[in-house]
């Protein structure tokens, strides 16, 4: 085990020329927000300097409870230095990443965690606690590793993120880190010593191996910013190679983490969305609807009607309307059919065709109707009563019509059920008409009992 708390000092016995440093107006906060480790060991902590360990041991990397929930973290390096193990327990709920991998499908959904790409990277979200998990796949393993704290907390952090305090230990080596550091003068002034020292102990032992450096080069440019003249130029001064992306995409260090789709052209981002990503090229999206992570233009994306895919131009009809695929999206005729809505027993379908469940104990408004006409009195088998009508359709039917349009129908056996036909030339006097909304069924309720019992 190799572990050394890393200040600023003079990295051999020659003086180390690196001119007169900028004003500190561009030296970088230390990341008080989150915790990283990249490269073959080396870690940030989310307060202090960097250090690096240089082990395959299980080491525990974040600890802590907050709100009464327990968060533990743990991480484990192969032999060639990349993270082949990270364990995460959030409420006891554990996520293993074996090399870099959950075995789920993306994006996955779990009561206390979400799991969905961010740009190149995966991030874990936990809805338990102000915290999110990043790493980035790379073939061996994981080559960097995250956690970001949305608020500051009151408990002890424990773990290589929270406070340690380790003896130095040399280990130095020259790499490409020299030439790399020339470059990022006005970001890291004063600290540049520290981290071309910081560099060398990454690369021991790892020179042939290019994630390891090259995870290392990546989080420095990140730090420095957009704006540094090391942003453009890092990739040719280390040789490292961009992430390949799939398909179409092509890869920008500075890009939305969610990128425009057939299905969702319009994401809602900001700009602490962006990160490195894989982005079509301009003026086209993502067809998400269709194999092969493939590029097109918004007025070429194909549409979705129950699991098939309809390409731009096919028309689907039905005895009520017609639509046609333009754009990724049904451009449909207005429904010309009465609209219903079916309660039978927990099913309802509503006016627009929804299909879904209700608990069975609970008492619902089926659909209400603005200046709906008073009801009062005595309801009898077939009587108007202010503009409606009740009477028994059949020995299983009662039958209620209106005046105004409304037409309702209840079946009382076997099991009690309700169809709902509302006014066709009134329908903005539905209270959610396009969902049913289910609170009561109000309409004549009190003489409508005393009918079913008759």
């Amino acid at each position: 085990l190799s572990v050394s708390r890393l200040f600023p000092l003079r990295l051999d016995r020659r003086p180390l020329s690196l001119g007169a440093p900028p004003s500190n107006r561009f030296l970088p906060p230390l990341w008080s927000d989150t915790c990283r480790t990249f490269g073959s060991g080396v870690t940030v902590p989310f307060e202090g300097s960097p250090f690096y360990v240089h082990s395959s041991c299980r080491f525990t990397f974040l600890r802590f409870t907050h709100s009464r929930v327990d968060c533990d973290i743990t991480v484990q390096r192969g032999g060639g230095g990349l993270l082949t193990l990270v364990e995460i327990i959030i409420n006891k709920v554990k996520t293993v990443l074996a090399d870099g991998h959950k075995k789920v499908s993306l994006p996955y959904d779990h009561t206390y965690q979400h799991i969905f790409r961010f740009g190149v990277y995966t991030r874990l979200k936990s809805s338990l606690l102000p915290l999110s998990v990043t790493w980035y796949d790379v073939p061996g393993g994981i080559d960097r590793l995250w956690v970001e704290l949305d608020q500051e907390l009151s408990s002890d952090l424990t773990g290589l993120c929270g406070k340690l305090d380790f003896g130095l230990t040399p280990l130095l080596r020259k790499f490409v880190c020299r030439r790399f550091f020339s470059e990022t003068l006005e970001c890291l002034t004063s600290r540049t010593p520290e981290f071309i020292r910081l560099c060398e102990q990454n690369a021991y032992g790892h020179e042939g191996d290019a994630g390891v450096p090259c995870a290392f080069f990546g989080e420095v440019v990140l730090m420095c910013g957009k704006g540094s003249h090391v942003w453009n130029s890092w990739r040719t001064l280390t040789q490292c190679a961009p992430p390949t992306c799939p398909g179409d995409l092509v890869y920008v260090e500075d890009g939305p983490a969610f990128i425009p789709s057939c299905s969702n052209p319009n994401p809602r981002t900001s700009n602490q969305d962006n990160t490195s990503s894989c982005v079509c090229p301009a003026g086209e999206v993502l067809n998400d609807r269709a194999d092969g992570h493939r590029c097109v233009r918004t007025s070429t994306c194909p549409c979705v009607f129950r699991d098939r895919t309809y390409q731009p131009g096919a028309i689907r009809s039905t005895k009520c309307q017609t639509c046609v695929c333009g754009g990724g999206t049904w451009q449909c005729s207005e429904n010309f059919c009465p609209a219903r809505c079916l309660v039978e027993g927990q099913f309802v379908t509503t006016y627009d065709g929804k299909q879904y469940a209700v608990p069975g104990k609970c008492a619902y408004m089926a659909s209400q109707v603005r200046r709906f006409p008073p009801l009062d009195g005595p309801i009898y088998p077939v009587l108007p009563v202010y503009h409606t009508l009740v009477f028994w359709q059949s020995s299983m039917y009662v039958q209620v019509r209106t005046t105004f349009g409304l037409k309702l129908q209840v079946q009382v056996f076997p099991d009690l059920q309700l169809y709902v036909t509302p006014p066709g030339h009134d329908r903005d006097a539905i209270s959610g008409r396009k969902t049913c909304e289910l609170k009561v069924v109000s309409l004549a309720s009190r003489g409508l009992d005393a009918l079913i019992e008759r």
